[in-house]
């Protein structure tokens, strides 16, 4: 079933004052449209009742006056039908012009003259019967006109009047006792009439109104169905019917189709930085620009959140064409977001991500299209979003080993089936300082690498349990491991994620982590990486400010790697950096590694921070570092990642030194 046309516009909602005129409009249609609907019938009425009056009147009134009534009558009737005629013939669009409703008046007014001077010129006081028949008739005409006429008071009133007042005239002007009591019951006649018609009238207005509301209830409500309400633009079950037209037409014509699956990059910074009302605006102008983009055959959709579904319909020419046409289209859609939007004065930077599926090469099943876009999407902000990428099998063999590990790394966090290695931290003596604690995880026999673990958590939102799970974690091991003789110094380090780091009550909850394991002051380190600090930076420093207060030391890891400024080092709470091990490792043969690792350390000494530097697998680069300066080291020189309790021995046999 068709639900709507395949227009992908969005319908302008009507204000108060643009509803009351609609339903003017389309009551006074309506009655129109009743009005002429009527008029065949009422005109025959018409033909046949002033025929028969005079056919019976022959003979008593004067043939001259009989039959120019009769030709006046036949006159009215046709310029009537000739309008009835042409009202039926117009299109709808041409049956709202003005010239419908001023025939119909004019032809009811016209009539009631008519009739109106049948009463005044037939009146025939001396026959008794002929008078009777001519009132008899004229009754009838006005009881026929309620109905008919029904649809304007203002053609239906003056009818009634026109018929009934002549003849009422001639009986009181007769003078006669009788003549008076049937004027005066004539009268009354056309006031019950006018009552009548009134009540009439207002009856089918009403019903007009109430099918009006009704019709416009029904589309309100189709429109709810089909409809996004913010952006107007087609919902999921429009979008589907547009696809199965799609496909059938593709079928049937022997063309293409594709499926852009579109995705704000970002979009939910904007929408907790600057508020729902901003992100609402955002969404607004984005389907604005979709709709100007797309052909009026295509349909731009919105799927929920910052998701957008495109349809690029009647696509023809080769597989090679049709690729280009819809790479063509999906870069002019990528572009145009990525121009500025402007929301109460701010000025909004945005890019998208967008998946491609091509109708049938990828599939001829609707859902498989979509999920293929929607693969091709998650492939393009794999790959740095702000890009367009096409579907190829392999993605949907990637994405389903993804999910089957986002699965297995969810019972895993439940079942406590995770554990932390720590990889100890030496000072210039080569004794222990710290550890940093590092997150494994051991599935089926095999350990899987970090690297392939955490950006599932970060993608699917476990890294918000799971980073919980860590941190606290990592304050039982460090109460644990403080309790061994000489190890009361001993401090832990544990990397935070961004996500984690910057979402609502994380400072709290570190703080309840410390407090319930009687953490020392200064002992615990959370490491950071510099993307913390490009966005939202007042919300980063007054958590960072707070988790300071509590007695948490911060360490920028990777340092050099990313933003690196030192606006950041001066105005935060930044205790250590950690020089990153791709400059480590090249300090003896690449002079630009060892000028970085310099000039670290010069300016950390300026700042007063500490420096660790990762990555120290020589002790040639030992040598290097501690002639630099450097007094903290972290690498397989000193000792692998082990596990906790393997840890826990080799303190034992070494002990802690204090943190140089």
């Amino acid at each position: 079933m068709r639900l709507t046309d395949t227009d992908g516009g969005t319908e302008t909602r009507p204000s108060a004052a643009a509803d009351k005129t609609g339903l003017a409009h389309y009551v006074h249609a309506e009655r129109l449209a009743l009005h002429y609907q009527f008029l065949r019938q009422s005109l025959a009425a018409v033909l046949l009742n002033s025929v028969v009056l005079c056919w019976l009147l022959w003979g008593v009134r004067d043939a001259g006056v009989l039959l120019g009534w009769l030709l006046a009558t036949l006159l009215t009737t046709v310029y009537r039908l000739l309008a009835a005629r042409g009202f039926a013939r117009a299109s709808a669009r041409a049956r709202t012009h003005r010239r419908w409703y001023r025939h119909a008046i004019a032809g009811s007014v016209l009539s009631g003259l008519v009739w109106g001077a049948g009463g005044f010129l037939l009146f025939t006081a001396e026959n008794s019967y002929s008078l009777s028949l001519l009132a008899f008739i004229i009754a009838g005409m006005c009881a026929g006109a309620v109905v008919s006429l029904a649809a304007f008071i203002e053609a239906s009133l003056p009818f009634l009047a026109l018929c009934i007042l002549p003849f009422a005239a001639r009986l009181f002007a007769e003078g006669s006792m009788e003549a008076v009591q049937l004027g005066i019951i004539a009268l009354l006649y056309l006031g019950f009439m006018a009552m009548v018609t009134r009540r009439v009238h207002d009856t089918l207005t009403r019903g007009f109104e109430m099918s009006h509301l009704r019709q416009r209830a029904e589309a309100t409500v189709e429109r709810q169905a089909l409809y996004d309400d913010l952006t107007g633009l087609p919902n999921r079950r429009l979008l589907s019917d547009r696809l199965r037209q799609a496909r059938a037409r593709a079928l049937r014509r022997g063309n293409r189709a594709a499926v852009l699956f579109l995705d704000l990059d970002n979009f939910k910074r904007i929408n907790d930085s600057l508020g729902h009302s901003t992100g609402d605006a955002v969404l607004q102008a984005i389907a604005g620009r979709l709709r100007e983009a797309l052909r009026e055959t295509d349909t731009a959709s919105r799927l929920g959140g910052d998701e957008f579904v495109v349809l690029l319909t009647e696509l023809n020419g080769s597989v090679d064409e049709v690729i280009q046409d819809t790479h063509n289209t999906a870069e002019r859609i990528r572009v145009s977001i990525a121009e500025p939007i402007t929301v109460k004065g701010t000025q909004l930077h945005l890019s998208s991500s967008i998946g491609v599926s091509l109708f049938p090469s990828d599939s001829n099943d609707i859902e498989d299209l979509l999920r293929h876009a929607d693969t091709a999407m998650y492939q393009a902000k794999d790959g740095g979003r702000n890009a367009v990428r096409f579907f190829v099998p392999e993605m949907q063999a990637a994405i389903e080993a993804r999910l089957i590990l986002e699965q297995q790394l969810r019972y895993a966090l439940e079942r406590n089936e995770l554990e932390l290695h720590l990889q100890p931290q030496f000072d210039a003596r080569g004794a222990v300082f710290g550890a940093e604690a590092l997150l494994r995880w051991r599935r089926d026999g095999d350990w899987i690498p970090p690297s392939e673990f955490i950006p599932v958590a970060e993608e699917s939102g476990l890294i918000y349990p799971l980073g919980d799970w860590v941190v606290d974690e990592a304050c039982r091991l460090l109460a644990d491991l403080c309790k061994l003789p000489g190890c009361a110094s001993l401090v832990l380090a544990v990397n935070v994620s961004t996500r984690q780091f910057t979402r609502v009550g994380f400072a709290d909850t570190v703080i309840a982590t410390l407090e319930r394991h009687r953490i020392p002051t200064g002992q615990l380190e959370l490491e950071v990486t510099e993307s913390l600090f490009i966005n939202e930076l007042g919300t980063t420093q007054d958590c960072m400010e707070q988790l300071h207060a509590a007695g948490l030391r911060f360490t920028i890891d990777d340092f050099g790697t990313g933003y690196s400024s030192l606006r950041y080092l001066q105005t935060l709470a930044v205790d250590s950096l950690k020089i990153d091990k791709s400059f480590v490792r090249g300090v003896i043969e690449n002079h630009s590694d060892a000028s970085i690792v310099r000039a670290t350390l010069s300016m950390a000494q300026a700042l007063k921070l500490t420096v660790l530097a990762e990555g120290v697998e020589s002790e040639d680069i030992r040598e290097f570092l501690v002639a630099c300066g450097c007094r903290r080291f972290q690498g397989y020189l000193f000792g692998r990642p082990v596990p906790a309790s393997a840890f826990r021995q080799q303190l034992l046999s070494s002990g802690v030194s204090p943190p140089p």
